[in-house]
């Protein structure tokens, strides 16, 4: 028998109401697979802060951009891969994330794990809209720095708060906003763009 992808365990009845486009999006078993791809506009506020974490987007528009999202198991959790290419004129900026379940067992939330190996770990609450058309992930919870596969706990001044929205336009587009701030610096990073769901 298939296994459950995660985003539907983590839901639970909420996935149910869901666009049929963010189903096929998120309703990914282990060994199954969706590309989305479309324009985005980039920004960055902070442009330094890209020799800490390059895989912050570099400041453009319509930046063509795919994503390669997989439903995998590891270390025997079903997990969900995100691998992001900005595809700029000067070269392609890459990033990645596995999202697995919450360290915390509640429901509706999940752990986004940043690079491969991962580095950082910040836990996402996740809410479906009443009309089922947009999941809304926002940071909640612990934050982690990960070395050699141990989770250390990060005080809140190193949180960083992230709200992804991503929204069924129609049949099979998906319109995808992601911004990423800190307490002190504000704003610092994000990305919004209309893509198509294979």
């Amino acid at each position: 028998m298939t296994q459950q992808s995660l985003f539907r365990l983590a839901l639970g009845e909420a996935f149910d109401r869901l666009a049929l486009v963010l189903q096929r999006h998120y309703d990914l078993a282990p060994g199954q697979e969706v590309v989305i791809q479309g324009p985005m506009r980039a920004w960055n506020r902070f442009a330094w802060a890209r020799a800490l974490a390059p895989f912050m987007p570099i400041p453009a528009d319509q930046v063509p951009v795919y994503v390669r999202n997989r439903g995998m198991v590891d270390r025997d959790e079903v997990c969900y891969e995100w691998h992001r290419e900005f595809r700029y004129p000067s070269g392609t900026v890459v990033s990645y994330t596995l999202t697995r379940p919450a360290r915390d067992s509640l429901p509706a939330r999940v752990l986004d794990t940043f690079n491969q190996p991962p580095s950082i770990g910040i836990t996402l609450a996740l809410e479906v809209s009443p009309d089922g058309q947009s999941l809304r992930q926002t940071t909640v919870g612990p934050q982690f720095a990960i070395r050699s596969g141990r989770y250390v706990a990060l005080p809140g001044l190193f949180h960083i708060r992230s709200v992804a929205v991503e929204r069924a336009v129609d049949e099979r587009t998906i319109h995808t906003e992601v911004v990423v701030s800190h307490p002190v610096f504000g704003r610092m990073f994000g990305y919004n763009g209309t893509l198509s769901v294979a």
